[in-house]
C-alpha cells in the first residue's frame, strides 16, 4: 500500500501521521511524508533562504522519528518537500506514486488560515480523487471496530467506490452502520436496491442499514452521540451533499460540533 502523509509538523498533523501508522501497523506500507511550503504572506521574508533550510531539517528529523517509531513494522518512510501549490502537488504525487490513501489533519478551528491542515483539508477532499483519512488532534488510536457511513442514494456510486473497505485489509470483521438519508431513494426503486446490493461485496463486514432523517444533519445531539458509539466515520466522496453538510470547513456541522473521530472519505 502507498500512503501520502500531508504534514506541516503541527500537533494535529503529527497525530494524524501516528494514527495512520498505527491503523496500518500490520500492513506493508510505503509512507511518503510531504511538506508543502505555504507560509502566511506576511511571513514570506521570515521563511526566505535560511528558513527553507530549517524546514528541510525538520522534515529529516520527522522522518527519522517515524522510522524509529515503526521499528519492527513493514513500513518504509521517505520525506519530500515542495513549494508548489498543495492541490497540484498532491494530485501529481497521487498519480506518480500510485497513492492508495492520503492522510492529513482534520479541520481545526484553532488552525491558522495559512495552514495546509486547516482551510485546505476540505479542498483536498473535494478536488483529489483519492481515498482520504482526516484525523483530529484529539483522536486517539483505537482499532476501528464500529464504523458509521451516512449515505445519500441520489449520488452515483458503485462497488469500486467502497473497494478500499474490502481491499485494505484493515476492516475485517468490523461493524458498519449505514445510515440511509431519507428521501434519497425509494426502497422499491430498482436503482436504489442495486446500490444497496453493492455492499454485499463486503463479506468481511457486518453491515446494518438504518434510516437517517434529513433533519438529523442539524441535530448536534445525534452527532455528539456518534462520538461515543463509533470509532470511524466513512463518507463517499461522491456524496457531496453529505460531505458539505458535515465537513465544510466553514458551514459544515463539524465546524461547530467537536469531532474527535477520524473521517475516511472514499473515492473511486
Amino acid at each position: 500500500m502507498n500512503v501520502l502523509l500531508l504534514s506541516d509538523f503541527s500537533p494535529v498533523a503529527i497525530n494524524a501521521t501516528h494514527y495512520a501508522m498505527d491503523v496500518l501497523q500490520d500492513k506493508q506500507v510505503n509512507f511518503y511524508l510531504l511538506n508543502i511550503f505555504d507560509p502566511d504572506p506576511d511571513d514570506l521574508e521570515k521563511f526566505a533562504g535560511a528558513g527553507n533550510l530549517t524546514i528541510s531539517g525538520k522534515l529529516k528529523e520527522r522522518v527519522e522519528k517515524l522510522q524509529q517509531r515503526s521499528k519492527g513494522r513493514q513500513h518504509k518512510i521517505t520525506g519530500h518537500y515542495s513549494e508548489e501549490k498543495l492541490v497540484n502537488k498532491a494530485r501529481d504525487f497521487v498519480q506518480q506514486h500510485k497513492i492508495d490513501l492520503i492522510v492529513m489533519g482534520a479541520v481545526g478551528r484553532e488552525q491558522s488560515t495559512s495552514s495546509i491542515l486547516g482551510r485546505h483539508t476540505f479542498e483536498i477532499m473535494s478536488k483529489i480523487k483519492c481515498n482520504i483519512l482526516a484525523v483530529a488532534e484529539g483522536s486517539e488510536y483505537k482499532k476501528p471496530k464500529k464504523l458509521i457511513m451516512p449515505l445519500d442514494y441520489t449520488a452515483s456510486f458503485g462497488e469500486k467506490n467502497i473497494s478500499f473497505l474490502k481491499n485494505s485489509g484493515v476492516f475485517n470483521k468490523v461493524n458498519l452502520d449505514v445510515w440511509e438519508l431519507a428521501g434519497s431513494g425509494d426502497v422499491e426503486n430498482l436503482d436504489h436496491l442495486e446500490k444497496k446490493g453493492i455492499f454485499s461485496a463486503l463479506k468481511d463486514l457486518n453491515i446494518k442499514f438504518s434510516p437517517l432523517q434529513d433533519s438529523a444533519f442539524t441535530d448536534k445531539t445525534i452527532w455528539m452521540d456518534v462520538q461515543n458509539k463509533f470509532h470511524l466515520i466513512v463518507l463517499l466522496g461522491k456524496n457531496l451533499r453529505i460531505c458539505d453538510r458535515l465537513l465544510h470547513n466553514r458551514h459544515g456541522l463539524y465546524a461547530t460540533v467537536p469531532n474527535q473521530l477520524p473521517i475516511l472519505v472514499l473515492h473511486d
